[in-house]
């Protein structure tokens, strides 16, 4: 290393993350600030309210404890539902990447289930299964099925042939062993992005069961608020679950930078 290589200070790690925070916290003030513009050009607070009478109906709603019930519901429906699309997707995810016959049979009915609108599976989910938990489980279920099934398929079948020969050289022998020890390990990244994408479809269904359903949770509250067209506290309901469903994929994106570094 050079004497200047060596005498030029290092570059904080802290300055990359700063500059992000800031340039959200920018993009943030000028939403709110054209939302504020829109809001008073449109003239109606049924169409658009401002953010100020968001805010007010927020706390009012936090106040009566109505927010923070709702809030509570839909975290425990959507982490049940993940949990039951992780396992699920895992487990068949392997079967599908390993299996040219599970491939063949089962990946044509888990591809129409990706595109089937969730909305148009709520009737017969509850029909099948009941109105309580369970139903709801399982529409959050099937909303996030698809993206962990195929990442997971992905993985175990894509992952590098040269890993696959240098733990045979080192006298890893049998597929199961080759499985867990090695093709899982590499399908770790392309598994988290699965997640990302399964956090997301898994807001949308669980915001779709609660709303059919009207028995709680925030999709209840925006469903109940929006038949009256109080729009202000549908607004108010909507940023929590927006909240929600960032904070789950920035807790997805934190595993998968742990998982990178253990890779490592």
């Amino acid at each position: 290393m050079s004497a200047a290589a060596a005498a030029a200070p290092a570059v904080p790690r802290e300055r990359p993350r700063l500059r992000a925070a800031l340039q959200h916290a920018a993009f943030a003030l000028a939403l709110l600030a054209a939302w504020e513009i829109g809001s008073r050009l449109l003239g109606s607070a049924l169409l658009l309210p401002p953010p100020g009478a968001v805010l007010a109906a927020m706390a009012e709603l936090t106040a009566s404890g109505e927010l923070v019930v709702a809030l509570g519901q839909s975290l425990l429906l959507l982490v049940l539902g993940l949990a039951a699309a992780l396992v699920v997707g895992f487990v068949f995810g392997v079967l599908i990447g390993r299996s040219r016959i599970a491939y063949w049979t089962l990946s044509p009915y888990f591809s129409a289930l990706f595109v089937i609108p969730t909305v148009a599976l709520v009737p017969l989910v509850l029909v099948w299964f009941g109105f309580g938990m369970g139903g709801r489980v399982i529409i959050v279920l099937l909303a996030g099925l698809v993206p962990v099934l195929l990442s997971v398929a992905a993985g175990v079948r894509d992952a590098p042939g040269e890993l696959v020969e240098v733990a045979r050289s080192f006298g890893l022998r049998g597929e199961l062993r080759l499985l867990i020890q090695v093709r899982l390990r590499a399908a770790v990244p392309l598994l988290m992005s699965g997640m990302r994408l399964a956090v997301g479809r898994a807001v949308v269904g669980m915001a779709v069961a609660e709303s059919y359903l009207r028995l709680g949770g925030i999709g209840g509250l925006i469903r109940n608020y929006g038949s009256s067209f109080q729009t202000e506290y549908v607004f108010a309901a909507i940023l929590p679950l927006t909240l929600l469903g960032i904070g789950l994929s920035a807790l997805v994106g934190l595993v998968e930078r742990r998982f990178q570094r253990w890779q490592t």
